[in-house]
């Protein structure tokens, strides 16, 4: 029995789809270097910090819990009434920081005691004030 022998076959480069490769290497390239070119005409000037600067002030957030007219308790900590709260108040805003008074009202609280408040932040010249109803658990808990 006689083999037939295998001619290999010859191994070829196909030379279009390397063409088209190089082609798009090269616009991907030329498309780039022009954006580096646009970078580098960008002019900015970066601030300067001087060693005189007033230091940066924070937003306060006062919690007023309102229970009665003599009973304001103050972030949860300090007890005021109307009076004393309004002479803490004018306190606060002589010091000129930026505040934000929050208030919340005890489910047994009048209404007037409530507007009492209010005024008093009025008088204060206390801008941003906000009426935060109490959680569920928390009036329960009261």
């Amino acid at each position: 029995m006689k083999v037939e022998r295998r001619i290999p076959k010859r191994a070829r480069i196909e030379i279009i789809p390397m063409i088209d490769t190089i082609l798009m290497l090269l616009v991907f390239y030329m498309s780039f270097s022009t954006f580096t070119k646009r970078e580098k005409r960008f002019s900015a000037t970066l601030p300067v910090v001087s060693a005189a600067a007033a230091p940066a002030q924070v937003p306060l957030d006062i919690v007023l819990h309102v229970k009665d007219r003599d009973n304001i308790l103050v972030n949860n900590s300090t007890r005021y009434d109307v009076p004393g709260l309004r002479d803490a108040m004018m306190q606060l805003t002589a010091v000129g920081q930026d505040t934000t008074i929050i208030i919340e009202a005890d489910p047994n609280a009048s209404y007037q005691d409530v507007v009492s408040v209010l005024d008093v932040c009025a008088q204060a010249h206390l801008t941003k004030v906000a009426l935060r109803p109490l959680l569920d658990k928390v009036a329960s808990a009261q």
